[in-house]
């Protein structure tokens, strides 16, 4: 009876899934096309986080 909960503990969750559920949560009650809109948006947000950050990067680098 120490941790009978559903819920998976944070520190077991991948990464992406942490973010993914902090971002754009996915609600029980939410239909096919709003399900999908939440994980295009999602992968899109990464995506742009990762095209401005290896952009940032190699600003600097071509600066030093």
């Amino acid at each position: 009876m120490q941790n009978e909960s559903n819920e998976p503990v944070q520190d077991e969750m991948p990464l992406l899934k942490r973010l993914r559920g902090s971002i754009f949560p996915i609600a029980p009650g939410d239909s096919a096309p709003v399900k999908i809109l939440k994980t295009s948006g999602f992968y899109l947000f990464t995506v742009m986080v990762l095209v401005v950050t290896l952009l940032l990067g190699g600003a600097i680098m071509f600066v030093l």
